[in-house]
């Protein structure tokens, strides 16, 4: 029983440590690349609002992914920030709702994609 319980904390612990998951299996397939991708805001080191669609979220291992919201959200790029009220250790896209700052519209995210790496 206590082997059983090291185990289980040991691969929440990796789990945590990766800091985005995909809420599908991560394997690189045309599937995948649809798949429901979620991060760990924990694990965000650096967020860019691009537009009133699109937010950039630059991760501590260095990874860099995009929201594209559903529709436009008027007054996140003017307003410059957000809030959103995270349950558990993860954002999905698709399924979690932002606040704008000032604002107050309510908008949802859409689907999460990987941004190429940055030329060395």
């Amino acid at each position: 029983m206590r082997h059983q319980l090291r185990i289980l904390a040991a691969a929440i612990a990796a789990g945590a440590a990766l800091g985005i998951a995909g809420c599908a299996s991560p394997a690189a397939t045309d599937a995948a690349a649809t798949a429901n991708v979620c991060i760990n805001p924990a694990r965000i080191q650096k967020q860019e609002i691009l537009s009133d669609r699109e937010i950039r979220f630059e991760m501590y291992t260095g990874e860099v992914w995009i929201n594209t919201l559903k529709r436009d959200c008027s007054g996140l790029k003017f307003e410059g920030g957000f809030q959103w009220n995270v349950r558990g250790m993860q954002v999905c896209g698709n399924q979690q709702t932002i606040t704008v700052l000032n604002a107050g519209n309510t908008c949802m995210l859409g689907a999460f994609t990987k941004a190429p790496a940055a030329p060395a």
